[in-house]
């Protein structure tokens, strides 16, 4: 992550070679250009983020990572949705590993096995699902090459040649007439190096033919509010988003799912006939505080805020939790910008209210739900929010 983490020493006790051969691989739903056509009435997927292990050390803030319990919770529920045949894939956004090396993508593997179609063998008996990689930035650490993420999922990718690793590719589903276009790509420009230049020559291709709608995965997102995330890093998230919509065409792209905060939020920055934007904070990380408003200026967004009734949700879930556990004043305070936050931008605390859970969509012909499954404090998950794209308007309901 791009974060101030002190990890320099658990790095360099860490650097071992990255052994594909010794990953166990697993399914990816699609490779590049596949074209899809989804057997069932209703395409369901969850998106998830930032699933890594807790970096054992502290940040400046004197955080320490989130504990084991998040990721295992996380991966729980989809199981409980997998057995329901109630999942199609799973959307992991990057950073699934604290670095690549053998050791780290073994542990990946131990975590998402009972979830996850691969090669080992799971301790249960029942079905399994396909993943689709998004690669982030932490999974290519002490890595450049990508051999981790070959080894892990050996079929990701456009084929670029000369042994080299794609991390961009992009397929198509069918579902009850309608063609989603799924384009994932890759936001780390700097890692990419000349390869950047290669994903943007590619996008082109990536949009053309007939389909109806566009979802982009991306690890980092254009539009964020955490505290200690930067919004379009680089310049390289709007950089990849304006490709595609300029090749694409003007409103073909409906949602653009992210992963690099550890927060969960989403924005309608162009109103309800834009784009929406949505950011999945999975639960590996610490939380990052969340503000709930501010200046988008710099992106060309101007005044930013968290769409209205996601917030809105987001507030009657912390009085509650406030009530139940006896948040301190401040905090409190903080979160509705009132008594000593009075005047400054209102912010969930992140040690009393940490936005962890994932995001679950359903596609059903022309429609797209998004709903926000919240990870509450005894460990469950429950439904806080949902969103609904409907004849091209999304349409929020708290």
């Amino acid at each position: 992550m791009k974060k101030t983490l002190i990890v320099g020493l658990f790095l360099g006790l860490s650097s071992c070679a990255t052994a594909p051969n010794k990953i166990a691989d697993h399914k990816v739903y699609a490779d590049e250009a596949d074209a899809l056509d989804h057997s069932g009435d209703v395409l369901r997927f969850a998106v998830v983020g930032n699933v890594r292990a807790p970096v054992p050390v502290l940040d400046k803030a004197g955080r320490k990572g989130a504990t084991e319990g998040v990721n295992a919770a996380i991966v729980s529920d989809l199981r409980k949705r997998v057995d329901r045949k109630q999942l199609d894939f799973v959307a992991l956004m990057g950073d699934n590993v604290r670095w690549s090396s053998t050791k780290e993508w073994k542990v990946f593997d131990s975590l998402w096995q009972e979830v996850l179609d691969g090669e080992t063998v799971p301790t249960t008996e029942g079905y399994r699902i396909p993943a689709l990689p998004v690669i982030g930035d932490v999974d290519s650490r002490n890595d450049k090459s990508l051999q981790g993420v070959y080894g892990a999922f050996p079929e990701v990718g456009v084929d670029i040649g000369h042994a080299r690793v794609a991390s961009w590719y992009s397929f198509d589903v069918r579902v009850e007439g309608t063609i989603w276009r799924m384009i994932v790509l890759d936001s780390n420009k700097d890692r990419l190096g000349s390869r950047w230049n290669e994903q943007l020559y590619w996008i082109p291709e990536a949009t053309e033919g007939r389909f109806d709608h566009v979802v982009v995965f991306m690890h980092d997102p254009i539009v964020t509010l955490t505290k200690g995330t930067e919004p379009n890093v680089d310049g390289a998230p709007m950089e990849l988003i304006d490709a595609v919509e300029e090749s694409a065409g003007l409103m073909k792209i409906r949602a653009i799912f992210s992963a690099e905060p550890h927060s969960t939020e989403i924005f309608l920055p162009s109103g309800p006939l834009g784009e929406a934007h949505f950011t999945a904070g999975g639960g590996g990380a610490p939380a990052e505080t969340q503000e709930r408003w501010g200046n988008g200026d710099a992106l060309g967004y101007g005044d930013l805020q968290l769409e209205p009734l996601f917030d809105l949700a987001l507030q009657n879930e912390f009085d509650r939790q406030a009530g139940a556990q006896t948040f301190p004043d401040e905090v409190i305070d903080h979160a509705k910008a009132s008594g000593t936050w009075e005047g400054f931008t209102a912010a969930y605390d992140a040690r009393y209210f940490p936005l962890y859970g994932f995001w679950m969509a359903e596609i059903q012909g022309d429609e797209l739900r998004v709903a926000y499954e919240q990870y509450q404090p005894d460990g469950s998950f429950k439904e806080a929010y949902h969103i609904k794209l409907v004849d091209g308007k999304w349409r929020p309901k708290g």
